[in-house]
């Protein structure tokens, strides 16, 4: 049968080069949006934090249509890949359009405001046209464990190698002071909204090129991947509820999605406070910020390449508890220990050694708890094949993003207003001259603050129950239920042929 036949490392290679897109959006959206937005030219964090969540609410409708859309799908290219050539270029554009705001609109919040929550909402929705059946195709080229575990560990590679090559090619973009043009201050590049036009253009670049490098090296793989039977399912809004809904009463996927849920509210605050911290906490110079991708890229390979093999001997749900422990663990060690006054000051030559060790160990941990609950999702779609006869991956990769997204869009929106009215970090604000009041409420709510919902992730993670035993029975039980159903076919074409 074709889904247990080894699939050619090429088409691994090429699914995997699908997630350098993806990466490289979410790397200079969730890197740089807020401190350019901001600092840069001007608008209040709370607004940029609506902006997103209005964005990521967007996402509760597009998400679920598309998965559901690309479920169902019929055509001569398969269900998945109509989606993935029709992404990137209005992906790409989009992009663009982010990060070049109408000069006439600077100094006008409410028109910075739309302009930025439009094209938000815009690209977030051509990220879901490819994300989702790109997960859904993952979860559907293969059943078996280990080879469905190579391939999310190459879509989690191919992540850190995007997202560590962008900070490093970024942040040396950014080397060296500039005179800002709307008020003469000599700032980091960081601040100038004049560096970021190449480096807009060069996302652009790397979009498109790898997301048609993914459609074109899995589309035969795609093409010959079953495709819905039967009547044309009407899609409505009724229709996705119910099937939304469905994905709940699987008991190990509703943990997954509860640990998710309060996973992406500590990851939302974290990615916005990082660059802050970075900037203003730690005083970084961006020749310096530029390290951390490149520790972060090893690190992040090594998590992702170890976490395959650690999953055939250990399982999967060890792997991802120890994993998730490193993630809370890494994420705040460092913020919290500076509150306690146990980690190296600004001006001593330990701080940047230490800061990058921390560092490699949260994108380590990170690269091996995505492949475990990438593939722990697989695992879940195979369950719901055995009790409904659906194959459903669009949908239960939609319905993930949905809760992670509401959760990681309140995030967001939370840490905005914490910086507007508890940090009350000024706009144009220049490193070393923040008071040092300013500073501790920054690391508070990027420590402590961030870190207690990590907790509650965890223990709700802890509640899953699908060990590899039990997934080898249901892949053994539906294999059983289609030759059942083959011979059955078979004979009905014989007594017709009498």
């Amino acid at each position: 049968m074709n889904d247990i036949k080894p699939l050619p490392f090429r088409v691994k290679l090429c699914f995997g080069i699908g997630a350098v897109g993806e990466a490289i959006y979410f790397a200079i959206f969730i890197g740089f949006i807020t401190i350019f937005y901001n600092q840069a030219i001007g608008l209040s964090n709370y607004l940029i934090g609506i902006a997103t969540m209005l964005a990521v609410a967007t996402d509760a409708v597009t998400d679920p249509f598309i998965g559901m859309l690309s479920d169902h799908h019929r055509s001569r290219l398969g269900r998945r890949h109509p989606f993935l050539w029709a992404a990137p270029i209005p992906l790409a554009i989009s992009i663009f359009a982010i990060f070049n705001p109408p000069d006439a609109l600077i100094g006008n919040e409410m028109g910075l405001f739309a302009w930025l929550a439009v094209w938000t909402i815009l690209s977030r929705a051509f990220v879901t046209l490819f994300n989702v059946p790109h997960l859904a195709l993952g979860a559907e080229l293969s059943k078996q464990p280990h080879e469905r575990s190579q391939l999310f560990s190459a879509n989690a590679i191919f992540t850190y190698l995007a997202a560590s090559g962008f900070g490093f090619v970024a942040w040396t973009m950014f080397q060296g002071e500039r005179v800002r043009a709307s008020d003469g201050a000599m700032v980091p590049g960081q601040l100038d909204p004049a560096a970021y036009t190449p480096l807009v253009l060069v996302v652009c670049a790397v979009v498109l090129t790898t997301v048609f490098i993914c459609a074109l090296g899995t589309q035969d793989y795609g093409r010959n991947l079953a495709q819905p039977t039967g009547p044309k399912t009407r899609l409505s809004i009724t229709f996705f509820m119910k099937a939304l809904l469905r994905t709940l009463k699987n008991r190990n996927n509703l943990i997954l999605l509860g640990g998710y849920f309060f996973f992406m509210i500590a990851s939302g605050i974290y990615d916005k406070m990082n660059v802050f911290i970075s900037t203003y906490l730690w005083q970084l110079e961006p020749n310096q910020i530029r390290l951390f991708p490149l520790v972060g890229v090893v690190a992040g390979l090594l998590g992702a390449t170890l976490s395959p093999l650690l999953m055939k001997k250990f399982d999967r749900k060890p792997v991802m508890l120890c994993a998730l422990f490193g993630v809370c663990l890494f994420a705040q060690l460092a913020v919290d220990l500076r509150l306690l006054g146990l980690f190296p000051e600004n001006n001593d030559p330990m701080l940047l050694p230490a800061l990058l060790a921390n560092g490699a160990g949260f994108v380590f941990s990170i690269g091996m708890a995505s492949v475990a609950i990438m593939s722990m999702i697989g695992d879940i779609i195979d369950e719901n094949e055995l009790v409904t006869g659906l194959r459903e991956e669009g949908l239960y990769y939609s319905a993930r993003a949905i809760f992670g997204k509401g959760s990681y869009s309140v995030a967001t929106l939370f840490a905005g207003f914490m910086l507007d009215f508890y940090v009350r970090l000024p706009e144009a604000a220049i490193p070393g001259e923040l008071e040092q009041d300013v500073l501790t409420r920054l690391a508070i709510t990027a420590g402590p603050i961030m870190g207690a919902t990590t907790l509650i992730s965890i223990a709700i993670y802890s509640l899953y129950s699908l060990n590899r035993n039990r997934h080898a029975e249901i892949i053994e039980a539906i294999e059983v239920r289609k030759a059942e159903i083959h011979l059955g076919n078979k004979a009905i074409e014989n007594i017709q042929q009498l």
